[in-house]
């Protein structure tokens, strides 16, 4: 794996000798492409009708509407290089057949509906992502190594086991290692998926890519380069994407076996009546495109209808898998719960008032940059609570905020921090902190002038009406709902416990999660992982189905899904598996109408009753009852 930056070119636009330079996209290329053919035919078509032409140059156009079907060709040389027999092969041999008798018009139009569903389904299956990229541009490419007292910074790929690395506020961190000096908060959330940041003091381990908050840090390396969790990260993307197998396409398996038939009875029927032309509208006739157009189409209509409720699905290998899954895994912060924390009690004690409590609270923490502190901040924004600035402010270690205001001197904080200060925090207060705690909080105790005034608890709350969305996905049969974190255990099960959940994990790393969705997967279950961080990424990369929750989410949780929810409305997840089954639905009802089409397209023309003109109509009449068909999935609402 390589820690320089890649080059990339976004949105089709390159910077070559320091200049813009716009790349035409392969989707631009295929409409033109089809255009040019659908052009040719039908000035070919209305110069024939009209007699503008002569008729030799009329042909022409049609044969040179013929020959841009090249793609077809190539693709049906290289399957029958490989020994197999799909559409492409199938339309070729009609080509060559229809050529051969003259009829260029009728094969001009094969090519045609051919290139149309090829290019819609390219479209769709477009899968170009940036997950390794963003992933790569997490790594800083620098670290300021002190040697003999001496600062330097040096390219993080020379940085060595046992080196000391000075990190300062505002920077990430760019090896894994140990704190053997100062104090922070480092936001590590991305690599480990803990909903709140971590203070770190002397002993504590922090990781590459982990954003260092509010101090400055001197670490002693113990992994750099590929070993640090970080390009971990990145190998497991990469190596579950490399798993990732397309879609057996099910109109080329079927004509597999339906070509040979089709070919014995295009000979038998040229025996029996000896009509060259009868026998080449058998071809034509039979040529599969409403089959070949059964699958893309379905899938454009689902993924235009998910497209409306912000569901963005990456290709219509995910339309087939979602409709089998059996097992969806949460990932636990940002997705089950709002992933910032967030004031949820304010406990009064000793004769104390809510009010009062909150405002003394806010003075002591107004000049911290500790994130408990902010929230405590908007909670006495939005109760109307001015604190004035504190006269003095001291953070202690691990500990919390020591403040002066007024000649008082203020606390807030552990219990560590109120005996280490001689405070009285009586028995039932303790039991007050250890239930709260139970239930996934922080408790910080407030003291002014050496007596305890209240208790604030602070927590990442479960966001709102997800116990009825997690019950609704039973009821579209999901058997077995996990949630995995890597928050700690009580925290955990705090959260799963409001919701219903009786799989859980916890304290895990990255690695981790892809070990317990891996487990799942070789159990036979067929499973969808749900997550928003960047931690999530090789999970949701190994998973059947990798769903990114956009609005919270990030860049690379997004990229490296096949589905994602640019809301954070969880209902989006059950309403895309109940999404994709009316699809596959849809899918199938097309391949069983286009095959009966085609039964009775072989009826007539075996007749004679079709010329290879009106067998080419037939065609794209099937091809046009599959585009209404597939277009209903726009209209869908859900179940």
């Amino acid at each position: 794996m390589k820690n320089s930056k890649k080059d990339i070119c976004p949105n089709d636009v390159c910077m070559v000798g320091g200049k813009q330079k716009i790349r035409m996209s392969q989707n631009t290329k295929n409409v033109i492409h089809l255009g040019a053919v659908g052009l040719l035919l039908l000035i070919s078509w209305l110069f024939g009708r009209m007699a503008i032409l002569p008729f030799h140059l009329v042909d022409a156009l049609s044969l040179l509407a013929i020959f841009l079907g090249y793609p077809i060709y190539i693709k049906a040389a290289k399957s029958l290089i490989k020994g197999k027999i799909g559409v492409p092969l199938f339309v070729t041999i009609a080509e060559i057949a229809s050529v051969a008798i003259g009829e260029y018009l009728a094969a001009g139009t094969v090519v045609f509906i051919i290139l149309a569903g090829t290019y819609l389904e390219d479209f769709i299956l477009d899968k170009t992502r940036g997950a390794i990229e963003k992933l790569i541009e997490m790594m800083p490419m620098t670290a300021r190594v002190l040697k003999d007292g001496k600062e330097s910074e040096v390219d993080v790929k020379q940085v060595e086991i046992n080196d000391i690395v000075l990190v300062k506020p505002g920077e990430k961190i760019p090896v894994d290692g140990k704190v053997v000096s100062g104090y922070s908060a480092v936001d590590q959330s991305a690599i480990t998926g803990e909903s709140m940041p971590v203070d770190k003091v002397p002993g504590n381990p922090v990781f590459a890519g982990a954003f260092n908050q509010s101090g400055a840090l001197k670490i002693k390396t113990d992994k750099v380069a590929e070993d640090t969790t970080l390009a971990r990260m990145i190998h497991l993307v990469e190596e579950a994407q490399e798993k990732k197998a397309p879609i057996q396409n099910i109109a080329d398996r079927f004509t597999t076996y339906f070509l040979p038939a089709i070919l014995l009875l295009s000979g038998a029927v040229y025996i029996f009546s000896g009509s060259l032309i009868r026998a080449v509208t058998i071809l034509l006739v039979a040529c599969p495109c409403a089959l070949a157009l059964a699958v893309p189409i379905a899938v454009v209509g689902a993924i235009g209808n998910a497209g409306r409720r912000g569901i963005l699905i990456k290709g219509g290998t995910f339309v087939e898998r979602l409709q089998k899954a059996d097992t969806v895994v949460f990932d636990k912060t940002g997705t089950l719960t709002y992933g910032k924390p967030k004031v949820t009690d304010i406990i009064p004690c000793n004769n104390s008032k809510h009010e009062d409590v909150l405002w003394t609270a806010a003075i002591a923490e107004k000049f911290s940059e500790h994130p408990l502190a902010r929230a405590i901040m908007v909670k006495a924004i939005e109760a109307g609570i001015e604190a004035p600035d504190p006269d003095r402010f001291e953070a202690t270690m691990g500990k919390g905020v020591i403040a002066q205001h007024g000649g008082q001197t203020i606390l807030i904080g552990t219990v560590e921090l109120m005996e280490e200060k001689e405070i009285t925090v009586a028995e039932e207060h303790l039991k007050t902190i250890k239930n709260l705690e139970n239930k996934g909080a922080t408790v910080l105790l407030v003291a002014r002038d050496s007596k305890l005034i209240g208790m604030v608890a602070v927590r990442d709350v479960v966001k709102d009406g997800l116990s009825e969305e997690i019950a609704s996905l039973r009821t579209l049969g999901i058997k077995r709902i996990a949630m995995l974190s890597g928050d700690n255990r009580i925290v955990s099960e705090a959260v799963a416990d409001s919701l219903g959940i009786k799989e859980i994990a916890s304290n895990l790393l990255p690695e981790e999660k892809v070990s317990y969705v891996d487990r799942l997967k070789k159990e036979g279950h067929v499973v969808v992982m749900v997550g928003d961080g960047i931690n999530d990424a090789p999970a949701l990369a190994c998973a059947d189905i990798g769903m990114a929750m956009g609005t919270a989410g990030t860049d690379v949780a997004i990229e490296a899904a096949d589905v994602a929810l640019l809301g954070d409305e969880l209902s989006n997840v059950r309403y895309t598996i109940s999404l994709s089954r009316k699809a596959f639905q849809k899918m199938r009802v097309n391949i069983v109408f286009a095959v009966i089409w085609n039964v009775i397209g072989l009826s007539l023309a075996s007749m004679g009753y079709l010329t290879p003109i009106l067998a080419a109509i037939l065609q794209e009449a099937g091809c046009i009852s599959v585009v209404i068909n597939s277009s209903l999935l726009l209209f869908y609402k859900g179940d």
